[in-house]
């Protein structure tokens, strides 16, 4: 059963990928306890250069939300987030940003910071927008549209690996490609928690 699962992911994922013109992927099954695994085992499993490349996607709710903003693009509901492992994410900088980018776009309809507040999606609600369970959660076809925003300290990267629709299949993607091909607007911020830079 779970077998079927996984194969029937790694076809719709594989599907998806090809007709939206993206050459340099690679889908790969580990296995059941990849999570149990640290972040050297698992590198080692998916022949990545280092634990730099190995990486998550979340999904973020900005629970202060204003609709009187209607611009998506810069006032966002819900983002895709993609961050490396060994790094912590730093919900503040996050507001900052769009903040920065609702304010640089319309001077007259600044938004305020207490219209922002990106917080970690619950499981169900996760499960809702992207149509992934936990710990399988990728950027790809998920049920709803919303932009992406990268981590800065991954552009500097070839590739990197993260969920791919199950929790037992990876996906490696071209950060070039992902950035290029992506269906909605793309974002590039540093994010993370001062400690880890």
């Amino acid at each position: 059963m779970i077998q079927n699962e996984i194969a029937e992911c790694m076809k719709k994922m594989t599907t998806y990928l090809d007709q939206n013109g993206y050459k340099k992927f690679k889908l790969f099954q580990a296995q059941p306890n990849y999570f149990d695994l640290n972040y050297e085992e698992r590198k080692e499993l998916l022949q990545a250069p280092s634990v730099d490349h190995l990486c998550k996607s979340i999904i973020m709710e900005n629970t202060k939300y204003d609709d009187s903003y209607p611009d998506n693009e810069v006032n966002p509901k819900y983002i895709c987030v993609v961050v490396q492992y060994i790094t912590k994410l730093q919900g503040e900088k996050i507001n900052k940003y769009f903040k920065q980018l609702q304010n640089q776009k319309y001077p007259d309809k600044q938004i305020s910071r207490n219209k922002l507040h990106f917080r970690l999606t619950s499981d169900e609600m996760s499960y809702q927008l992207s149509g992934y369970q936990f710990n399988a959660i990728t950027p790809f076809n998920m049920v709803q549209n919303m932009p992406l925003l990268i981590s800065d300290r991954i552009l500097n990267l070839e590739y990197i690996w993260f969920g791919g629709g199950h929790t037992d299949v990876k996906l490696r993607m071209d950060i070039k490609e992902m950035c290029t091909l992506y269906p909605n607007k793309v974002y590039y911020s540093d994010i993370i928690m001062p400690q880890q830079e």
